[in-house]
């Protein structure tokens, strides 16, 4: 009997009809303002996990990388991906099982709205794949939705194939307990420079804000860990770590 996995992955992002268009020139927006800092080696080994349509590839590759590698396991996805970008390295996998089969082999991962599809079992051991993917001193990149946000469950429902949800602190307890250092997490309500995107950009300041001092008065400042916003309740977040 096929599970919903197999049913849903199988089409993904066509399930969802415009939700989820390909929209490279919205999308390309969004990567400018979010990743900042590249690595400096153009030559970089990269994984994009979940690689969807290859959009973060596309982009990235305008930026010199040639290392590349995307892994989905759409093939209506991975469709869409070929066809735009033959010359590139994808892979129709389990991004967990592939991880698993590339030991020391990356400089950097890229997981963009992935890590809410596994559940607290296959999390842990994708962190852990994860790791002994990577190079020593390479560095593993994580966006997904912030559970602590307000209104975080119409993202968290949203999506059938959700599992999970994650806060700042709950992400750095497992990136610890995975063998990862350094580890930063924060705040992201990327918003169009569009007339719209500016009003939702002022209208995020102050609602996020205010929820900032709710979240504080429930459970109080408590010890600051350096690069750990616990308080934000921007809706994503952005997450950095190095291999230990």
């Amino acid at each position: 009997m096929s599970s919903y996995r197999d049913i849903l992955y199988r089409n993904y992002s066509a399930s969802f009809e415009g939700q989820k268009a390909f929209d490279v020139g919205m999308q390309h927006d969004q990567y400018e303002a979010t990743y900042t800092h590249l690595p400096s080696d153009r030559s970089s080994s990269i994984a994009d996990l979940g690689c969807g349509k290859g959009e973060w590839m596309a982009w990235i590759s305008s930026k010199g990388f040639t290392q590349l590698t995307g892994v989905d396991l759409s093939p209506s996805d991975l469709a869409i991906a070929r066809e735009n970008n033959p010359d590139r390295r994808w892979v129709e996998e389990n991004v967990v099982t592939f991880l698993e089969s590339h030991t020391a082999a990356f400089d950097l991962l890229h997981a963009k709205d992935i890590i809410e599809h596994f559940t607290k079992d296959e999390f842990i051991r994708f962190l852990t794949a994860a790791r002994n993917a990577l190079k020593p001193g390479g560095k593993l990149w994580m966006i997904t939705f912030n559970a602590q946000s307000p209104m975080s469950s119409v993202t968290r429902y949203g999506d059938f194939t959700h599992e999970t949800g994650h806060t700042p602190s709950s992400l750095a307890q497992c990136l610890r307990s995975c063998g990862f250092a350094e580890i930063r997490v924060t705040g992201l309500h990327y918003c169009s420079s569009s007339l719209g995107g500016r009003l939702r950009a002022l209208l995020g300041t102050f609602i996020y804000g205010c929820c900032r001092v709710l979240i504080q008065l429930r459970h109080g400042k408590g010890p600051q860990t350096p690069g750990i916003d616990r308080m934000t309740a921007s809706p994503d977040l952005f997450v950095e770590a190095v291999k230990a």
